[in-house]
C-alpha cells in the first residue's frame, strides 16, 4: 500500500494570505482611525455648538440691554421735552407778568390807570406774588406802594401787615415790630390788627426785649380777647412770667 504524499502549500498561496492578513489589519487600523476621527470631529461640534448656543445668550442678553437702554433714552427724551414744555410755560408766564408790571408801574409814575393797569387789585397782586416767590425787597416796595396809593383800600390794612411780614421774613425785627405797629395805630378795627400785635410781640422776644414782648402780649389780649391770637398769648405769657 502507497502512502499519500502530503502536500505542502505552495509559495503563491502563502504570500496571498500574507497579504489577506496585512489588509486586514490595514482595515482594522483605518476602521479605528475613522472611529477616532469621528469621535473628535463629534466633540469638536458639540464644542461648536456649546459656544454658538453661549454666543447666541450673549447676543439676548445684549439686545435685551439694548433694549433697556432704548426704553430709558426714550424716558429721558420724553422727560426732557416735558422740562422744555414747563421752561417754555413759565417763561411765557415772566413776560405776562413783566408785562403787568410794566403797565402797573407806568400807571403809579404818570398817576393815571391806563386800560385799568393801576388798579389796587393790580398793585396788590403783583406785590403779593413776589412776597411769595420770596423777592422780599419787590414786595415791600410793592406793598408800600399800595398803602401809599391807596390808604382807604379794602386790602390797605392786609398790604400793610405784609410789610411787617417781609421784614419779619428778613429779620429785620425793628422794622418788622415798627410794621406792625403801624397797622395796629393805623387800622385798629382790622382782622390783622390782633395778627399784627401778636407778630410785633414775637419780634421783641427776639430782640430779647422780653418786657416790650410782655406788654404787647398783654395788650392783644385787653383788646381782642376772643380773638385766637390772644389765646396763644396768655399760653406764652404763662411761660415768660
Amino acid at each position: 500500500m502507497k502512502r499519500p504524499r502530503s502536500v505542502s502549500p505552495s509559495p503563491s498561496s502563502s504570500l496571498w494570505g500574507r497579504v489577506l492578513i496585512g489588509a486586514s489589519v490595514v482595515g482594522a487600523i483605518g476602521l479605528q482611525a475613522c472611529a477616532l476621527a469621528t469621535e473628535q470631529d463629534i466633540s469638536r461640534l458639540d464644542a461648536d455648538l456649546t459656544h454658538m448656543q453661549k454666543t447666541q445668550a450673549d447676543l439676548v442678553t445684549k439686545m435685551s440691554d439694548l433694549s433697556g437702554n432704548l426704553e430709558a433714552l426714550n424716558s429721558q427724551l420724553e422727560s426732557s421735552q416735558q422740562r422744555m414744555s414747563q421752561l417754555s410755560q413759565k417763561l411765557d408766564d415772566i413776560q405776562a407778568d413783566l408785562a403787568r408790571r410794566f403797565n402797573v408801574l407806568t400807571g403809579q409814575v404818570t398817576g393815571t390807570a391806563t386800560q385799568g393797569a393801576s388798579t389796587p387789585g393790580d398793585v396788590y397782586r403783583l406785590a403779593y406774588n413776589d412776597y411769595q416767590a420770596g423777592k422780599f425787597d419787590l414786595a415791600l416796595s410793592g406793598f408800600r406802594n399800595f398803602v401809599n396809593q391807596f390808604p382807604k383800600a379794602d386790602m390797605a390794612p392786609q398790604a400793610q401787615f405784609y410789610i411787617g411780614e417781609a421784614e419779619f421774613a428778613r429779620k429785620n425785627w425793628a422794622d418788622a415790630a415798627r410794621e406792625y405797629e403801624v397797622l395796629t395805630v393805623n387800622y385798629p378795627k382790622s382782622e390783622f390788627a390782633p395778627k399784627a400785635l401778636y407778630k410785633r410781640a414775637m419780634a421783641l422776644q427776639q430782640m430779647n426785649r422780653t418786657a416790650d414782648a410782655v406788654a404787647a402780649f398783654k395788650r392783644l389780649i385787653q383788646e381782642y380777647p376772643n380773638d385766637e391770637h390772644a389765646k396763644a398769648a396768655r399760653q406764652i405769657l404763662k411761660e415768660l412770667q
